[in-house]
């Protein structure tokens, strides 16, 4: 009983890790395509990626849409963007995504242990 409220404890906690470090982006900073960057501009944040900055704007691409949507892309002045930060993963969330991952494929192989050989006493 102890080892299943474990094994849901380490898969609740993989499932709800969905923290993102951030770092201001100062110029030149390369942003990869993938990367988020959160964009504060007249009391409002918008959250871009395939971000492109330049001396005199600054463009990418709504999160929520397809890195593929050159349509979707928007563009602000630099001179009305308060300030930008760079999204990045950390290593405590990497560890906790490894850990459900083994959370999943050990619960997976109990599965189909218990399918193929319901007898098995190793099981």
């Amino acid at each position: 009983m102890v080892r299943c409220s474990l094994l849901a404890s380490v898969l609740l906690a993989a499932g709800c890790s969905n923290y993102w470090g951030r770092r201001r982006v100062d110029q030149p900073t390369p942003v990869k395509p993938h990367q988020p960057v959160w964009i504060w501009s007249g009391g409002q944040v918008n959250k871009w990626h395939a971000v492109v900055i330049t001396q005199d704007s600054v463009s990418g691409i709504p999160y929520r849409m397809s890195l593929k949507c050159d349509s979707c892309r928007r563009s602000l002045p630099r001179t009305q963007v308060d300030s930008m930060k760079l999204g990045y993963h950390t290593v405590p969330e990497y560890v906790i995504e490894g850990t459900g991952i083994v959370a999943v494929l050990t619960v997976a192989e109990a599965a189909v242990c218990a399918v193929v050989a319901p007898r098995d006493p190793q099981c």
